[in-house]
Order: C-alpha cells, then sequence, then structure tokens
C-alpha cells in the first residue's frame, strides 16, 4: 500500500475483521489512547468478542467473553444498522469499550443492548463490567455515542427527543426527555430541548431553535465566537450543537448580517465541555446552510487539534480553516490529524476524490498521489489504515508506525 509520507511502510502491524455485510457501514475498531489499545468487534460462533491489541505492536492485550446480542424478531428483516458496533467511551479519565446493539420490535418497546469492558484490562475471557438494556419507544434507530463524559443513548419518538445517560463507573442510567431546558427559556420561550453530550456536571443541552449550555453551569451565550450574529432571533437564540467529542463542545451559529453571503454563512465554534470557555472558531460559507458541516470530529491523540469535515481548528491558538470550496477548489473533507497539526483527507470533485494533507497550523493543502492511503484513526506515533473491503464483506485494517 501507498501511505503518505512520514510513515514506514515496512513496519508495522494488520488484523482483519471478516463477519460485516459487503457496504454495512457499522464500526467494528476503536482506539483506547490512554490504555494504548486498539480494540477489533470480532465474530464468535453466533455470538462477538472484543480483542484488544497494543496499538504499537500489534501484540494481544486482551480479549473478551463471547456475547451474544438480543435477536431479531421474525417479522424484522435484517438490516445493517442492528448488527452490533463498538465505541470507545470516556467517563471520569477511565477508558471503557463498549459493545452495543439495536434492536427494533415494533410490536413492543425497542431496546439497545451493551456491554462495557475497561480498555486497560488483561488476558483472556475478560468479563463485562457493565451489562445494560436501555427499553425504548423508538421511531427509527437509536444513536450510541461516547458523549463525551460517559455513554450517551438518543433516539426520537414522533418527533420528540429522548436520551439516556448510562454512568459506567456507577452502573446507573438516567433518562431525559425534550423537557430539558436552559434557566433563560422561561423568559424566552424555548420550544425543546435534547440532550447533545455529557459533561462532569450535568448533560449539554441543546435547545430549540436555538442555544445551548449545561443548566445551572453554563450557557454558551456568555461566550460568543466572532462573528456570532446577536440580532438573528434574540441574543440567547442562536448557536447549537453539532458534536461532543472528548472534552469540546462543537456549535455552529447564524453569522452576523454582514458576513452573510448566498449561500448562509454559518460560524463554527468549539467551547470547552467544563466551562463553556470559547476555545476557537470560524467563519464558513458552506453550500445549502448547514448540511456541510455536519461530521463527526476528531481529535489528534495530544487533544490540541481537532478536524471534521471541512473544519479544522488549532484548540491552542484558537485558529480555525473552513474548507469548504476554498479558492476555485472543491471542498476538502478531514478524517484524521497528528499531533503535529497535519491533518489527513479528500478533495472532492465531481465523481473523483483526492487524497490531502493540510497543515491545521497554517490552513495550508497539499494533494497526495492518486493512489495514497490516508490514516483514519491517528494514535500517538502510529496511524490506522482501513483498505477496501474485499467481496467477501472483509476488512482490513493497517497500523503503520511513523519514521
Amino acid at each position: 500500500m501507498n501511505a503518505p509520507e512520514g510513515f514506514d511502510t515496512a513496519k508495522g502491524w494488520q488484523e482483519t475483521v471478516g463477519w460485516l455485510p459487503e457496504n454495512a457501514e457499522n464500526l467494528t475498531v476503536g482506539a483506547a489512547a490512554k490504555a494504548g489499545v486498539v480494540a477489533f468487534l470480532q465474530k464468535k460462533g453466533e455470538g462477538y468478542v472484543v480483542e484488544a491489541r497494543d496499538a504499537v505492536t500489534g501484540a494481544p492485550r486482551w480479549s473478551s467473553q463471547q456475547w451474544q446480542p438480543p435477536a431479531l424478531p421474525e417479522d424484522v428483516k435484517p438490516d445493517p444498522s442492528y448488527l452490533p458496533q463498538l465505541l470507545v467511551v470516556n467517563e471520569e479519565g477511565r477508558e471503557y469499550v463498549v459493545v452495543w446493539a439495536y434492536t427494533p420490535r415494533f410490536t413492543d418497546e425497542d431496546t439497545v443492548s451493551l456491554v462495557a469492558y475497561p480498555a486497560d484490562s488483561s488476558g483472556t475471557e475478560v468479563a463485562a463490567a457493565h451489562t445494560r438494556t436501555v427499553p425504548m419507544d423508538a421511531y427509527g434507530p437509536a444513536k450510541v455515542v461516547d458523549g463525551g463524559n460517559g455513554l450517551l443513548v438518543s433516539w426520537e419518538d414522533k418527533g420528540i427527543s429522548h436520551a439516556a445517560a448510562i454512568d459506567l463507573s456507577k452502573d446507573r442510567v438516567k433518562t431525559y426527555d425534550e423537557s430539558v431546558r436552559l434557566p433563560y427559556c422561561e423568559q424566552t420561550g424555548c420550544i425543546s430541548g435534547r440532550v447533545a453530550g455529557l459533561s462532569p456536571d450535568g448533560p449539554v443541552v441543546t435547545l430549540s431553535p436555538a442555544g445551548f449550555g449545561v443548566p445551572g453551569v453554563w450557557q454558551a451565550s456568555d461566550a460568543l465566537p466572532p462573528g456570532a450574529d446577536l440580532q438573528f432571533v434574540s441574543k440567547y437564540e442562536n448557536g447549537r450543537v453539532f458534536a461532543v467529542v472528548g472534552e469540546h463542545v462543537f456549535s455552529l451559529w447564524n453569522a452576523e448580517k454582514g458576513l452573510r453571503k448566498q449561500g448562509g454563512i454559518s460560524v463554527a465554534a468549539v467551547h470547552d465541555l467544563k466551562s463553556g470557555k470559547l476555545k476557537a472558531s470560524v467563519v464558513c460559507d458552506p453550500q445549502g446552510g448547514l448540511g456541510g458541516l455536519s461530521y463527526d470530529p476528531v481529535l489528534s491523540p495530544n487533544g490540541r487539534y481537532a478536524v471534521g469535515g471541512t473544519l479544522a481548528f488549532d484548540l491552542e491558538t484558537g485558529k480555525g480553516h473552513c474548507l469548504w470550496e476554498v479558492g476555485d477548489q472543491e471542498s476538502v473533507h478531514l478524517v484524521s490529524v497528528d499531533d503535529d497539526g497535519t491533518a489527513y483527507g479528500h478533495r472532492r470533485g465531481g465523481d473523483a476524490t483526492v487524497p490531502v494533507t493540510v497543515a491545521v497550523g497554517t490552513g495550508k493543502i497539499e494533494e497526495l498521489p492518486q493512489d495514497t492511503q490516508i490514516p483514519f484513526l491517528s494514535l500517538p506515533g502510529i496511524g490506522g489504515f482501513s483498505l477496501p473491503a474485499a467481496t467477501n464483506g472483509e476488512r482490513r485494517f493497517v497500523f503503520l508506525p511513523r519514521r
């Protein structure tokens, strides 16, 4: 394989996951940077196991007991969104590897079933530290994510948002519906709210039509990004969360009148999860409004840089870059970033995509040879690559050290 300059293709290790149906988008791999492991979800018999390997050497670190998700009802057709998925969750400074599956019932309550293992486990046949089933009246599949400080399950029922915060350290669940509010809702008449993330001091609530914060702790209107429009609706009704990653809240704001253009200029910003303090922002003009920015951000291993889709931020200097239609070129969509601020992604142009690197400090874009593979995962001293799927549904993951 051809990798970007700086990765040693003569070294490294690889792993294959072979149980996914063709074209399935389920997540089967996750990295726990502090524990120094990469975890894979593998099929074993009728169930599934987690196999965790040392991120640098690929040596086995631990493997779990077999887990069997609930069987689908006979009247439910199989769908990739019902397959188990794996993610890594941080809570109070500890990492957990979580495996979960959504099971629709139609004639009864849907469920999300999950098991969680400490990422720093060792040995074989590791038992789950937590096992949980969350019942729900759902309209469509549930979403399970790392909420920033704990596991967050969210779903919708007839247009009403619901969420469950899973406290892995204390093995308890707290549920929320659209009645979650911020204190100023009594004066401004907020229509509804939903839980978008979890801070150490409570849920991150994002409101309809706009506005967000942690009730009784902070609200984003106290740390407005430059260029945000205070008059769009009101001082409080601007800004909406599109992701919570690590210790950061990523948001979009309507730009002030002097900055607006035909495409609908917005301001993208990053706030500190615990304090609400503004960390970085950039004015951006995504085609068709906000849709061009809605990609899950990722952080560099050291936490200084953040990239996601058309956005790139240096959280130390506060500088951001918008890579939507740069000059006369098509947009760049980023998927990973190293500790030195080198980000990786693709430039989209017509039916083709071109691999690129972006220097987050300057925003400079460099195109790579067409056959270059870019890392989807960045860890200290190593990058993870996902090679094209084989026709039998295999996914091959290659991990290369940096030179």
